[in-house]
């Protein structure tokens, strides 16, 4: 047997052979009850009639008459009686005094000459030729001495017939629910399976281009099915959308490469033209080492993002002061923004914020938003720079009052290769990877960063990084 037909097969016959093991249970415990339930019925029948006939028989003679007043009495209750019992009377000796036409004619011959008188009421099944009795031996007591023994017999064949219609009719009712258990678990195993091959085909077609991008399944079939699906279309998802990435990725490398690749083919062959002049030959060997530079950074900064995704960039992350170096920060960002009469202010509280991070990367981290803020704010603009901290992290704030960011570029501004500005002027817009590189490097610290921005308002992005406890702090301070 093939493990593909323990898939099929194997789980449906368990959930079989566990609703039959339900079914005769169930089955069995209710027919117990209720033929449990019937002779209790029985005897409580018993019992009423034995109270009645005692009661009935309240003056009993002592004379040599008693038997026949006992007997015609008895005649008299049998002929009362709706209900079809069996009775007799005993004596206090436990002889047999007198019985019912009933017995006298059909159990005549099952019943005991004499008896032990009981003490206290009696009850048993008795099993005789003409079948099983329940019997119920009853003292009847004169002036708290026993006087009579009353035997009532009730035939349990009544009894056994119903009991054998009701496991009859269990047991058409179990095989009923069984057959439409398996017709419908069948069918519920059909349409999974189908679900199943469907899916399995669609995926073997994942890789080509008319491939439908999701799979859909019908709500009837199993939820591990569904999820299963859902897994799938998911997983499509991403897919699709990594392909999408990686192809923007090469189109956007082919252009930023192809650019200044086009410029110095055509200075260079314009210098072979016109080779003789010193001063133009000059010109086109500075330009064509600036486009080498941004193609040296363009490269470095995508060598940089594919091992930081690989991991192999290890962050040598140590105690660091972030106060000092958000202070030192400023200087720099005052010294870039003199050119431009950019006022930049710092706000930073006199309590110390200890990281354990990597102080290279995290100064480029804020040395690119800084960069960016002075860049984009016109002339005697403001820049700001704002640190804060709770107990377990440090925020730092760098905001501007710059051209601002549409509302429809902030949730992509972080991707690589995103420019707002459509047109990708290189001198304006960077290569596009710098605000891709600051959020590589604050998750890598296990931090965030968001923005916020309106045009014509400015923008602001905030750092938000871990701190050290207050224990780590104090033995980074002795230290």
């Amino acid at each position: 047997m093939t493990r593909n037909t323990h898939l099929k097969s194997r789980f449906p016959s368990l959930s079989l052979l566990f609703l039959a093991i339900v079914l005769i249970g169930s089955g069995f415990f209710w027919h117990t009850d209720h033929q449990q339930r019937l002779l209790n019925q029985i005897d409580n029948q018993l019992l009423s009639t034995a109270q009645n006939v005692s009661f009935f028989f309240n003056n009993i003679p002592t004379d040599s008459s008693a038997k026949k007043y006992l007997c015609k009495r008895l005649t008299d209750f049998s002929a009362m009686s709706t209900v079809s019992l069996s009775l007799s009377i005993y004596s206090a000796q436990g002889e047999l005094l007198c019985l019912t036409e009933e017995v006298a004619s059909n159990q005549r011959m099952s019943l005991d000459k004499k008896i032990n008188p009981p003490k206290s009421m009696t009850l048993k099944t008795v099993i005789t030729p003409q079948g099983e009795l329940r019997s119920l031996i009853y003292p009847i007591s004169k002036q708290d001495t026993p006087a009579l023994s009353l035997v009532i017999n009730h035939n349990l064949a009544e009894l056994k017939n119903q009991s054998h219609l009701s496991a009859l009719i269990l047991l058409l009712i179990g095989l009923s629910i069984f057959t439409v258990f398996t017709v419908l678990q069948q069918r519920v195993k059909k349409a999974n399976l189908a679900v199943i091959k469907r899916l399995a085909l669609q995926m073997g077609r994942a890789d080509e281009e008319d491939h439908p991008a999701s799979f859909v399944v019908p709500t009837s079939v199993e939820p591990e099915i569904q999820e299963l699906a859902s897994s799938y279309n998911h997983m499509m998802t991403r897919r699709e959308d990594i392909l999408r990435r990686a192809h923007q990725f090469t189109a956007d490398v082919t252009h930023e490469l192809r650019t200044p690749l086009t410029i110095l083919r055509g200075e260079t062959e314009l210098a072979l033209r016109n080779g003789r002049d010193p001063k133009r030959l000059r010109q086109v060997l500075e330009s064509n080492l600036e486009e080498i530079s941004r193609m040296s950074y363009l490269i470095e900064d995508l060598l940089l993002l594919s091992k930081g995704d690989l991991g192999e960039i290890p962050l040598k992350k140590e105690p660091l002061l972030l106060n000092e170096l958000i202070i030192e920060l400023h200087h720099q960002a005052q010294l870039l923004a003199t050119a431009k009469n950019i006022k930049v202010e710092l706000h930073c509280p006199k309590e110390l914020a200890f990281l354990r991070a990597d102080s290279l990367r995290l100064r480029q981290v804020f040395l690119n938003l800084l960069t960016n803020a002075i860049k984009y704010t016109p002339d005697d603009g403001d820049v700001s720079i704002t640190l804060s901290f709770d107990e377990q992290y440090a925020v730092i704030t760098i905001t501007d009052t710059g051209i601002g960011i549409g509302s429809e570029h902030l949730e992509t501004i972080f991707d690589r290769f995103y420019r707002v500005n459509k047109t990708k002027n290189r001198n304006d817009g960077g290569s596009g990877l710098g605000l891709a590189i600051v959020k590589w490097i604050v998750e890598a610290h296990h931090g965030s960063v968001k923005v916020s921005s309106s045009l014509g308002q400015g923008s602001s992005f905030t750092v938000t990084l871990p701190r050290l406890s207050d224990s780590e702090t104090l033995v980074t301070v002795d230290q």
